[in-house]
């Protein structure tokens, strides 16, 4: 959430507040979707399964490392004893693989933040569907998300129901629940 949507979403908070009267303060409330992302068993299992490839991602990565470095290190002790033209092809031999480390360390985060990205507009999009129902059921007639809020009264705050509608609508399966069907 950048500052200039902050600050636009604090304006509209107010604008409501001021053409509306105190009734507005009754029929608002906010959600921290963080909160509701870290607090649903969907979003949990989301960032295992982003963890868990990112694990496998990093030991790939360290065991080339560690191979690469291996092999510096072999040079470093033979560099002396080599021609000039052997130790020039070995050294941009090296150079290379270390820039292929380099790309390749690169591609993996960016694959991960990818995913992460794709991950959780999927998650928010299902959440906004949430929150609008829980915003008929409350009878609320703006539900804003708390990150542009600088203050609100914890009697506004709908992130709790929003968690238990989401798990309600949206129940994971796991394998233990599966097993018995």
């Amino acid at each position: 959430m950048t500052v200039r949507n902050s600050f636009f979403g604090l304006i509209l908070f107010v604008l409501l507040g001021w053409t509306t009267g105190s009734h507005a303060a009754g029929n608002i409330g906010y959600v921290n979707i963080s909160k509701v992302f870290e607090g649903t068993a969907e979003g949990k299992d989301i960032l295992t399964r982003l963890q868990d490839e990112h694990s496998q991602k990093q030991k790939e990565l360290d065991v080339r490392m560690k191979d690469f470095e291996e092999k510096a290190k072999r040079f470093q002790q033979q560099s002396a004893m080599l021609k000039d033209d052997i130790r020039k092809e070995k050294l941009t031999v090296l150079a290379k693989e270390e820039r292929e480390l380099q790309t390749l360390y690169m591609q993996y985060q960016g694959d991960i933040n990818k995913k992460k990205s794709e991950a959780l507009r999927k998650f928010e999009q299902k959440v906004m569907v949430v929150v609008h129902g829980v915003a008929q059921k409350e009878k609320l007639d703006y539900i804003l998300r708390q990150e542009v809020l600088l203050h609100g009264p914890n009697h506004m705050d709908v992130t709790n129901e929003v968690i238990r509608e989401y798990e309600k609508r949206y129940p994971v399966k796991t394998k233990k629940n599966t097993k018995g069907k």
